[in-house]
């Protein structure tokens, strides 16, 4: 366990040991709150009560869900086996006291807790002015941290099985393109899911892709007609 805690915590300092990278990331996460916001608060003017079921708070906590997870969840673990198996790193991790999914595992776990570090105070801010800290109750902090959990180990798997395809491949460039704006997609990132058709539903809820963010965040409303804010999780 010493080996592990090890790499997290050098993962983790490398990202504190570049103080412009932190205020980066706290800017970027700062944009990218302001521009749903913005963006939302442009289209609900157009006099409509809610849409696909969301009204503009439940919208607004639907794109802060995603914010956080993505931060959380996306760590690009394949384009760094492709990088250290065309280096000859990747040689290297297999002699260290721990096997190379450990490694990886610890070394995205260390990154993301210091990414989740800092994007998790312009989040706090942001809920505190506008919502008085409704959208960060215990359940959703308790039941928040499962679900991120769970989507960082799947995202994992799924990283490390198109990662192992850089040792047939010369150059994976763009399938690790295509993969994330595939995930981005399917997942609800850009989107919620329930803006589309029913059938399109159907064929995503076979993928594994949607576990990922909206297992967790509702992207499905119960109650299409319903104005009422729904949760930042999903319970169900």
């Amino acid at each position: 366990m010493k080996k592990e805690m090890s790499i997290i915590l050098i993962s983790f300092r490398s990202i504190l040991n570049y103080k412009s990278s932190v205020l980066l990331l706290m800017l970027q996460a700062s944009i990218q709150i302001m521009i749903s916001v913005f963006l939302w608060t442009y289209i609900y003017q157009s006099n409509q009560i809610n849409i696909a079921g969301y009204d503009f708070t439940s919208m607004v906590q639907y794109y802060l869900g995603t914010i956080i997870f993505s931060y959380f969840v996306f760590y690009p673990v394949d384009w760094e086996i492709n990088d250290d198996v065309h280096s000859g790193n990747f040689f290297s991790i297999l002699i260290k006291p721990v096997t190379f999914y450990k490694y990886y595992f610890c070394k995205m776990l260390g990154d993301r807790l210091a990414h989740l570090l800092f994007i998790i105070i312009p989040v706090i801010l942001f809920s505190s002015v506008y919502y008085k800290n409704e959208l960060l109750t215990i359940e959703i902090l308790i039941l928040g941290s499962i679900a991120i959990i769970l989507s960082m180990v799947l995202w994992f798997l799924i990283s490390c099985c198109v990662g192992m395809l850089s040792f047939w491949l010369e150059n994976i460039f763009f399938v690790l393109t295509v993969k994330e704006i595939v995930i981005q997609f399917l997942s609800g990132i850009l989107l919620p899911l329930s803006f589309f058709s029913n059938n399109f539903r159907l064929f995503l809820d076979v993928l594994p892709f949607n576990f990922n963010i909206t297992l967790y965040i509702p992207s499905y409303p119960t109650h299409e007609s319903d104005s009422n804010p729904v949760y930042f999780l999903n319970p169900a």
